[in-house]
């Protein structure tokens, strides 16, 4: 139940990253709105999770999959760019989780 919650957060997440970036700044009324109904089922999901695993795991894993998501799809259907800071970035992220779960 731990990894479904903590997966559904993710998903969550990154659902309402992508609102946020097509509300244009919350100008636009429905992306706004779905936003925030999605950022409430990511708390739900991750408090959820944090019944199961440490705190620390949590949070890490959560925002490092977020991030790297949100940037990935970025790129892919946004088109924003891509160079190699952002590139090693997102290496630098997953070792980070890699090590933190190793710990």
């Amino acid at each position: 139940m731990g990894y479904a919650s903590l997966s559904l957060g993710i998903i969550f997440a990154i659902f309402a990253q992508m609102c946020v970036k097509m509300s244009k700044g919350f100008k636009v009324l429905l992306p706004t709105l779905t936003a925030f109904i999605l950022f409430i089922f990511t708390n739900f999901f991750i408090s959820s999770a944090i019944r199961y695993f440490e705190m620390g795991i949590v949070y890490a894993v959560w925002s490092a999959l977020t991030i790297i998501l949100t940037a990935l799809l970025g790129i892919f259907l946004f088109g924003e760019s891509v160079n190699r800071q952002k590139v090693v970035s997102i290496f630098a992220l997953v070792s980070g989780v890699i090590i933190l779960n190793l710990v």
